[in-house]
């Protein structure tokens, strides 16, 4: 029988690599499915790789440091609907030539930060609706950040493509969509973010040799105030931020453990975490324990073996907590936008949530060196093996088994 191919569209090859690593895990639920599909990437910004991605944003990043404030968001709206007209749809047609179904899934797509989103999916789905092809949203998550405009996009495209499956990652997208839909609410059900069974989809190999006994390694995941702020956290200024991070650095220090700062990819992050790591150098003598390993990381791959490498970790990034629970590895999530508490509850850890605004960072590495009283209500394993067979359902709705007609194939 024919493998089926179906188009994965999100945003794979992102610079933040906790993008591709849900990609990844969903790409490898669905092959490793009993319907064994043949599933492929359709990257919302059209990049093909993960370079690709990181160059595109620089460069962004650059045309947009040299505008003023006030002109940032008008030029930012022609230049999405410029390159959503003439580059992405056609981009999006080209992929989807061939496909059996379309499945827009994984990462936190429902979101309007500058229409950018919705202008992508609304262009994307409407390229699968001229293509007659059916659609499946799959494990995503929702903001309550919708733009009226955004609302609008997100709407039209959905209704006009044909619809078949509609799936969020946690209870709060769940009920931000029952609400944006409104009337024309559909059954909605929630699943666990494929991210969960990483070490399947992505089983770690050593970068280093174990610490000694008795010695943690801790991973401290580093996001730039820039990116915090623009994701919405704007009390959390740079200073107070840079001088949290030089406190949680110099704590672990202290008790002896050893340290690697790494960032989901992001070159905002990355820029912030070696003037990080350069600063606290100069404020003694060289730390063999501190080591910054942010230019190791390249993929989603490379993300995994460093998280699985430490024997804790702190961080922001909502995939860098996904990866250490994917490792089981303990962790301290740092607080920043709704989807990260939201993820919490789901996965039945919702104390591991700390506020940088009200916690210190030595109360914070208290939390992450403790003895656990018990073990979480819901083990990595269990989160893994839930998560896969959510896929393993998606990709049986989109091939169902085939009944037999032969009497002698039905034996087999």
């Amino acid at each position: 029988m024919n493998q089926l191919k179906v188009g994965i569209l999100n945003v794979a090859y992102s610079p933040n690599l906790g993008d591709g690593l849900i990609a990844e895990c969903l790409r490898h639920g669905l092959a490793s499915s009993p319907a064994q599909l043949d599933p492929h990437f359709i990257d919302l910004a059209g990049r093909e790789s993960f370079s690709q991605g990181l160059q595109s944003k620089k460069r962004l990043n650059a045309v947009r440091s040299m505008l003023p404030a006030f002109a940032l968001g008008v030029a930012s709206r022609l230049y999405l609907a410029l390159l959503v007209r003439f580059r992405l749809r056609p981009f999006y047609r080209r992929k989807m030539a061939g496909l059996d179904a379309v499945i827009l899934g994984g990462g936190n797509l429902l979101a309007d930060q500058d229409l950018n989103f919705p202008k992508k999916i609304h262009g994307a789905l409407m390229e699968a609706a001229r293509l007659r092809l059916p659609v499946y949203l799959y494990g995503v998550g929702v903001s309550d950040d919708w733009s009226p405009t955004g609302r609008q996009l997100f709407l039209e495209a959905l209704g006009a493509c044909d619809l078949r499956f509609i799936s969020v990652r946690d209870a709060r997208s769940a009920t931000l969509l029952a609400r944006a839909l409104g009337p024309a609410q559909r059954d909605i059900v929630t699943v666990l973010d494929p991210g969960v069974f990483a070490a399947l989809a992505l089983p770690p190999v050593a970068q280093e040799p174990p610490p000694p006994d008795g010695v943690a390694r801790i991973g401290v995941g580093v996001m730039s105030p820039g990116e915090l702020q623009y994701h919405g956290l704007s009390s959390l200024e740079d200073h107070v931020l840079f001088t949290f991070y030089l406190d949680l650095l110099a704590d672990l220090g202290a008790r002896g453990a050893q340290v690697r700062v790494f960032t989901n990819g992001s070159p905002e992050d990355r820029a912030f975490a070696q003037r990080l790591s350069s600063a606290f150098s100069e404020v003694g003598p060289a730390r063999a324990w501190l080591a910054d390993v942010s230019e190791r990381i390249q993929t989603p791959t490379d993300l995994v073996n460093v998280i699985a490498g430490c024997t804790g970790i702190v961080a922001f990034r909502l995939h860098a907590i996904i990866a250490a629970l994917a490792c089981d590895k303990p962790f301290v999530a740092l607080a920043w936008d709704k989807k990260v508490g939201a993820f919490l509850d789901e996965v039945q850890r919702p104390g591991a949530l700390a506020d940088v605004s009200r916690s210190s960072a030595a109360s914070i590495v208290d939390r992450l060196l403790a003895t656990p009283a018990a073990p979480p209500p819901l083990s990595s394993a269990a989160c893994a093996q839930r998560s896969l067979r959510s896929v393993h359902r998606l990709a049986a709705l989109i091939a169902p088994p085939r009944e037999p007609h032969d009497p002698q194939e039905a034996a087999v």
